[in-house]
């Protein structure tokens, strides 16, 4: 079978980029693949010329070459712009890294001054209440509440079948349109590269982060969603009674995001910026910390590829209990539910795992049996290969109107527009923020005991 493979590649840097060149050598096994993405050239010499690589406009010239085409799409339009634009010409299996859409379709039509463009994309999502909010959004500035309106639905529409890392994503999608071809192929953890990763004390030593100094670490992307501000008020608390603790904040700060006030005054002490960081230095960094704080609300459906990285190499995490994050096992990390607790859990989570280290020991062990039993790249190469054989043999039983129609002007691309739905569609609302629990008495019973 041969397979034209869309996607973001090194030297991008793009965590999606990073997941297709540990892909790539273990599905090439199974299928004929040919690379496709924005900078052929670099790419080529990046994957050391091992496979074919050439452009996403090369692709569509010669898109009958190929038995199936395979997409990653994620939501920045400077990494997956083009391969969008590609799946709307030509269907394929889509790998849904998140359904989470909005800004790819922003970046697509209001970035490039095409306000007329957004409004078809939100009224064919989600009817006449999309074009609404969208003309309002246009006319007064009103904010559009992206996370109920991720505007993933073409996507699917134009799909073959989607490949996701999570069932939180599998039932969003499956809510907008059920009956979807959907797998769960869950995100893979390269092994090799975690056999060679540095210990911690390079960075420690970089830093001035004392040997001994119990480390707490936050790492990948910084956005609002990573709720920072708790983890930083969490962490003051633990510095009240252990002023040598640092905390490390690594990786590349959002340019929408201004963090320096959260860094002044107590909120800052303690704390060590060390900005985006190349992999052995990311692997390093994590093997120095004795606790990662992972948390994300809302999230999009997205799995962290850092925190797969954490996870096999055995750290004591700490996630938000919402989404795919609210999949890993119990017992293999500690859960931090979003109520009018949650600095104060979070807080007593941390000063638990500094003074009995040998509780986050047994949970990143639990974490790394878990991570090499359930997340290697051979299954999950293997189960991309199914489902490509899988849709290959039903694809001429498969909706032809979906496959020969012709998408439009949306986008920017020529022709018509797809039939749009008239009625008033309203999407399931996420949950709402307070609705859990608090878990303090739990936790507290816990420490009693």
């Amino acid at each position: 079978m041969r397979v034209a493979y869309l996607s973001p590649l090194p030297p991008q840097r793009s965590g999606i980029a990073d997941y297709s060149a540990e892909l790539v050598p273990h599905l090439a096994r199974h299928v004929e693949l040919e690379l496709f993405t924005d900078r052929p050239d670099e790419s080529r010499a990046a994957l050391g010329e091992r496979w074919p690589v050439g452009s996403v406009e090369e692709f569509l010239s010669r898109s009958d070459a190929f038995d199936l085409a395979l997409y990653h799409l994620g939501n920045n339009p400077a990494f997956h712009g083009s391969i969008y634009r590609a799946l709307l010409r030509r269907p394929g299996i889509v790998v849904l890294h998140e359904y989470m859409l909005h800004h790819l379709v922003q970046g697509l039509t209001l970035a490039s001054g095409d306000a007329e463009a957004y409004v078809e994309e939100m009224r064919y999502c989600y009817g006449v209440t999309g074009e609404k909010l969208a003309r309002r959004h246009l006319a007064t500035g009103l904010p559009i509440d992206v996370w109920r309106y991720p505007l993933f639905e073409r996507v699917v529409d134009r799909s073959l079948g989607l490949l996701v890392h999570n069932h939180t994503t599998r039932r969003r999608v499956e809510a907008s349109r059920p009956g979807t071809p959907v797998e769960v192929v869950p995100h893979h953890l390269a092994l090799d590269a975690l056999e060679g990763a540095p210990d911690g004390d390079e960075i420690r030593a970089r830093h001035g982060i004392e040997r001994d100094a119990f480390l707490v670490g936050s790492f990948g992307f910084v956005t609002p969603q990573k709720r920072l501000e708790v983890s930083l008020r969490a962490f003051a608390r633990l510095r009240r009674g252990r002023p040598a603790a640092r905390f490390l904040l690594a990786g590349e700060i959002s340019p929408y995001y201004d963090v320096a006030p959260l860094l002044e005054g107590d909120l800052g002490a303690g704390v060590v910026v060390t900005g985006r960081l190349e992999l052995r230095d990311l692997l390093a960094a994590l093997r120095a910390c004795d606790v990662a704080v992972n948390l994300r609300y809302p999230s999009g459906g997205e799995t962290s590829g850092t925190l797969m990285r954490l996870l096999g190499l055995g750290s004591a995490v700490v996630v938000t209990n919402e989404g795919s994050f609210a999949e890993i096992p119990d017992g293999c990390c500690a859960k931090l539910d979003i109520d009018e607790t949650e600095i104060a859990v979070l807080a007593a989570l941390l000063e638990k795992l500094a003074a009995e280290p040998e509780l986050g020991r047994r949970m990143g062990e639990n974490a790394r049996r878990h991570m090499r039993r359930e997340h290697t790249l051979a299954g999950s190469a293997r189960a991309y290969a199914d489902f490509l054989r899988e849709v290959a043999r039903a694809d001429g039983a498969h909706n032809p109107s979906r496959q020969q129609a012709d998408v439009g002007v949306v986008l920017g691309l020529p022709g018509r527009v797809l039939a749009r739905p008239e009625t008033d569609l309203e999407p399931k609302p996420p949950r709402p923020l307070f609705e859990q629990r608090p878990r303090i008495e739990r936790l507290a019973r816990r420490e009693r005991n």
